[in-house]
């Protein structure tokens, strides 16, 4: 049996709202947990952290690895969602787990402050650990190792007990094999528990019309035995209502029929971990949207949502197959070899730890010793496309950022010059929209707004630093007709003498779903005539939903592009049956 801290009369009893899919999830309980959940159904505060406070008791001293697609993607969004999932529990940061450095020993005063499970010490990790820097230790000797496939060296070398990842869509099928490898140690210390060996994968729906998203977490469905979940469902139940009733008991303080319902509650907890343990019960797979929490997301979020008709609503909120052919695309010619996944510099994984942001040090393709150029659109999302060109004529777009409504540019502004702090020549090349030229007329200039951000500190009298030269003045407008044509020829690599275009595949993420998202549109214009435009549709989308679904970011990486000088290398047909189209 695992170990449990001695059951005390309760007093006051606490209440929590958990949507019924992580409850179901958290009755079952099982070895391997696969579930495509769509947005906002609480994948990892309510499903994930649920099964991570079992194992903080069923595997004291475990070793565990929760894996992301980046490492970035772990510091900004998913331990975040953790702390609050774990905050929701009750447990607390330096209390009950330590991020990123060795567990505390704690003196005999604060000892009087702490739960009585553990005031002695910290339990020790069963697994000897050299470095702190990417890991969260809990009390029981619990311990996660923070890894990402941007950084799969930090992951090499190891044995665990079990593995998480969220968001597995991103992960491709020949990594996430090699990493299951590593979960293989300590069978004689943790074999017994449900949790050894397993494995916790959540995401939404893959599309897999999209280039880097893979849907190899659907075939784990054949693994799964209806008979036997339900089996544990029904024990679960039973087992629950055992529990009630001995918290009824305690709290009419009955200590006689408390001993009954606990000798009662330990059979049925027996049970119900030993149809857990059988062969047939190891696999939960489950298919949801996001309805199952529409108590907290509310009825009108997803009415807006589906009238709307704008966005991936199909599949990344109601769990559909996507239905987007490659021919509906805008940008029909991208392909897998225009991304690359090798964009981290191992020499830096130590030094940037869960506590340390990460900078341009780690960009193993960043020459910090030559210019950076920058692609920049304006609007509610202002996307910044930033990249460099190389010898042998590939060039690299090295990372995207964004600000979102109601930020501004000088947040963004900010966020650059400390991710780009050890840049050595602090030179930049704008390229941007010919609308940030035409407030200037209402002495409201953008471009200039973003140059005089980046060139001065807050105070706006002191310089940082940084020099910005202004690339696109006096350009004219790049319309839907010659950009169409400019990126199947981009992208086709059939003009040689434009660059081979290569995207991070992490540090891009965004720029890579708003290129592959980017649909056509067939309208009639004013001579009768049938034409093909961009979609522009998604970039009225609520502030939240920008990000992911709109085109806002392709237009960056357009103006990024479309300079001049390529710009001339490319024969526009005017019988290309493609005009400009605004957002309607």
């Amino acid at each position: 049996m695992a170990w449990r801290p001695k059951i005390k009369p309760a007093k006051d009893i606490a209440y929590a709202f958990a949507n019924w899919v992580a409850q179901f999830a958290a009755l079952i309980l099982p070895r391997y947990l696969y579930m495509v959940l769509g947005r906002g159904s609480a994948k990892t505060t309510e499903v994930v952290v649920e099964r991570l406070t079992e194992m903080i008791y069923d595997l004291p001293g475990a070793p565990i690895v929760w894996v992301s697609d980046s490492y970035s993607n772990l510091q900004k969004n998913v331990l975040p969602s953790v702390l609050e999932g774990l905050e929701r529990k009750g447990l607390r940061e330096g209390v009950h787990f330590v991020i990123g450095k060795q567990p505390p020993e704690f003196s005999e005063a604060e000892k009087e402050d702490l739960p009585q499970n553990i005031k002695e010490h910290f339990w020790k990790p069963y697994n000897r650990l050299v470095s702190y820097k990417h890991t969260m230790i809990f009390f029981t000797g619990l311990n996660i190792t923070f890894g990402s496939l941007d950084r799969p060296a930090s992951l090499a070398g190891r044995s665990y007990v079990h593995v998480i990842g969220d968001e597995v869509k991103y992960f491709p099928e020949h990594k996430i094999a090699n990493l299951l490898k590593a979960v293989r140690g300590y069978a004689v210390k943790y074999g017994e528990s449900v949790f050894y060996r397993g494995h916790t994968f959540t995401t939404d729906m893959p599309n897999t019309k999209n280039i880097g998203e893979h849907d190899w977490i659907l075939k784990q469905v054949n693994k799964m035995k209806k008979s036997a979940v339900l089996r544990i469902l029904k024990t679960a139940l039973v087992y629950n209502e055992c529990i009630q009733e001995r918290i009824y008991y305690q709290q009419k303080n009955d200590r006689e029929e408390v001993l009954k319902k606990q000798r009662t509650e330990e059979r049925w907890k027996e049970r119900w971990i030993q149809t857990r343990l059988h062969k047939d019960g190891q696999t939960l797979f489950f298919v949801a949207s996001s309805l199952v929490n529409i108590d907290i997301l509310t009825p009108e979020w997803f009415t807006d949502a589906i009238e709307s008709d704008l966005g991936d609503v199909e599949t990344s909120v109601l769990s559909l197959k996507s239905t987007l052919e490659s021919g509906e695309r805008f940008y029909a010619n991208i392909a897998s070899r225009h991304f690359y996944d090798d964009g981290k510099d191992s020499k830096w994984y130590d030094y940037f730890g869960l506590d340390k942001k990460e900078d341009c040090r780690i960009l193993r393709y960043h020459n910090r010793k030559k210019i950076i150029e920058v692609g920049l659109d304006f609007g509610n999302m202002i996307s910044m496309c930033i990249g460099q060109p190389k010898s042998d004529n590939k060039y690299r777009i090295l990372k995207f950022m964004h600000i979102l409504s109601p930020d501004w540019i000088p947040k963004l502004a900010n966020e650059f010059k400390e991710y780009f702090a050890p840049q050595e020549e602090k030179v930049i090349h704008v390229y941007y929209d010919r609308a940030a030229n035409s407030y200037k007329d209402a002495k409201v200039d953008l471009a200039l707004a973003f140059k005089n951000a980046i060139e001065f500190n807050d105070d706006q009298k002191t310089r940082s630093g940084w020099r910005v030269i202004l690339m696109s003045r006096n350009q004219g407008n790049i319309g839907q007709a010659e950009e169409y044509v400019f990126m199947q020829e981009l992208f086709s690599g059939s003009n040689k003498k434009l660059p081979d275009v290569c995207i991070d595949i992490f540090e891009a993420k965004y720029l890579k779903a708003s290129l592959e998202g980017a649909r056509t549109k067939i309208v009639i214009n004013k001579a009768g005539s049938t034409v093909v435009t961009k979609d522009k549709s998604s970039e009225k989308l609520p502030i939240a939903r920008l990000l992911q679904e709109s085109t806002n970011a392709s237009d960056s990486f357009k103006y990024l592009m479309m300079r001049r000088e390529w710009r001339n290398l490319v024969k526009i047909k005017s019988s290309s049956g493609i005009q400009d189209s605004s957002v309607i």
